[in-house]
């Protein structure tokens, strides 16, 4: 299945936005269009009173947006103009405009800057197109369209700048606006030239994620994670890590305190973004989704942070879970039942405020909201941290049964003794590597030689 064909309203924009060239087109649009839009409102106040043609505002007017909008069309659609770095290819049109603006502005000559006028509505147009065209190359294929409409939307936000222009070049102001005009302009310039900085890394990771795209898809993993890489400033936490966990399998991550077990996962649920790497549910690229799409692709994430609502019973915190997935009362029934049967610790307290309930029970109950979305992953991220063994134990048992039901199960839990035996395998997090352990119960038998001191300290009791 294609991403791009299952997106939810807005991804792509969010996608788009989150890639750095994109970011610096927005804000070279909104600074490069805002001369264009001064003028098209401006210019005929301005040549009426300082060239002395009246009549002109009918037609100016219009005229000037027209320019704007033709330049912006012919330079989007002739890559021979732009070449193969647009943003380069603009930055000196624009550049030449502002050391112009600033000749005007210093020369204090009104009627040279309103003979000058149509200039401005040609290089905005340019300005906008070319930071379109470098926006849309550095997006992945299914969002192109997305980036050339923000940065499209970002130009028309250009009027704000532009009533500024406008609003300091009344009367005899225009030599003071050509000077606005062309800060506004060098700011472009700039920002330009920072999108071309970094596109050619945009365009590596559009080339590895095709790549990657055009590998034949690995169905038989429930999750796939493929040369994840993630650096927290100097600090390279992930190394082209690799998790690959089946279908109904209990896979416990394991590692060193700050091994970065916690940060694999919470890569894998979508909070925290990738350096490099890929991400799989099922046959299913979800690397560039949000976390709330990756939970409709069937990935649940679920912590021992205050994972419920204190202040609501155990059948409203089911009933917030269930909404989007569950929205007639029988299908909603018909699950709970189901959960209730699998849980029936939660059955005896489903009118109690999930606040009053023990901490073991408040972990079951996130666990079980996770439940109506049916997802193929579950990521227990330290579920049992400050519970009492009996309530460890409880946890630990359902996350064993969601695997005996087909859930394939990642557990990350200070817990080992409690976790490992029920494991179907272990994953070894070190030095930023997973290396996969087919008996995991013998880690505990041999932490001694594989782990530094700190693995199981405290988990002994």
């Amino acid at each position: 299945m294609i991403v791009a064909e299952r997106r939810v309203a807005g991804s792509d924009t969010r996608e788009a936005l989150a890639t750095p060239t994109v970011r610096a087109a927005v804000r070279a649009a909104m600074l490069g269009s805002a001369p264009g839009w001064a003028v098209a409102f401006g210019a005929a106040g301005a040549w009426e009173d300082v060239l002395a043609l009246s009549g002109t505002g009918l037609w100016l007017t219009p005229l000037m947006l027209v320019l704007g909008a033709a330049i912006a069309i012919a330079v989007w659609r002739s890559r021979h103009i732009l070449g193969d770095r647009p943003s380069a290819a603009a930055i000196v049109p624009v550049t030449s405009l502002a050391v112009f603006g600033i000749v005007i502005a210093a020369s204090g000559d009104a009627t040279l800057a309103a003979v000058s006028l149509p200039i401005a509505p040609l290089v905005g147009g340019f300005t906008v197109a070319a930071a379109a065209a470098a926006a849309v190359r550095a997006c992945v294929p299914g969002v192109r369209p997305a980036a050339a409409g923000i940065v499209a939307i970002f130009g028309l936000v250009g009027v704000v700048p532009g009533l500024h222009i406008l609003l300091v070049g009344t009367g005899s102001g225009l030599p003071r606006a050509s000077g606005w005009s062309a800060a506004y302009l060098i700011l472009a310039a700039i920002t330009l030239a920072r999108a071309g900085a970094v596109l050619p890394a945009d365009l590596r990771k559009i080339a590895l994620r095709q790549q990657r795209a055009a590998e034949p898809a690995d169905t038989g993993h429930a999750l796939a994670m493929r040369g994840v890489s993630v650096r927290f400033g100097s600090n390279l936490v992930l190394d082209e890590a690799a998790l690959l966990v089946e279908p109904g399998e209990l896979v416990a991550l394991v590692g060193a305190n700050g091994a970065g077990k916690s940060t694999l996962l919470r890569v894998a649920a979508g909070f925290v973004p990738l350096e490099t790497g890929q991400v799989m549910v099922g046959d299913e690229d979800v690397s560039s989704l949000q976390p709330e799409e990756r939970a409709g692709a069937g990935l649940s994430f679920v912590s021992g942070a205050r994972p419920v609502f204190p202040e609501l019973t155990v059948m409203q915190n089911l009933r917030v879970a269930a909404y989007r997935t569950h929205k007639t009362p029988s299908s909603f029934d018909q699950a709970t039942e189901a959960l209730l049967e699998l849980i029936p610790t939660l059955a005896e307290r489903r009118d109690d405020m999930a606040g009053v309930l023990s901490g073991g029970e408040q972990r079951l109950l996130a666990v079980a909201q996770t439940m109506y979305r049916k997802p193929r992953v579950l990521l227990a991220d330290e579920l049992t941290l400050g519970l009492d063994v009996d309530a460890r134990l409880a946890v630990m048992d359902l996350l064993q049964t969601l695997a005996h039901e087909g859930v394939a199960v990642v557990a990350v839990d200070h817990d080992l003794p409690a976790l490992l035996p029920r494991a179907t395998r272990a994953a070894l997090l070190a030095d930023g590597t997973v290396t996969s352990w087919n008996d995991p119960a013998e880690l505990l038998t041999r932490r001694a030689d594989l782990l530094p001191a700190t693995f199981l300290a405290g988990a002994e009791g």
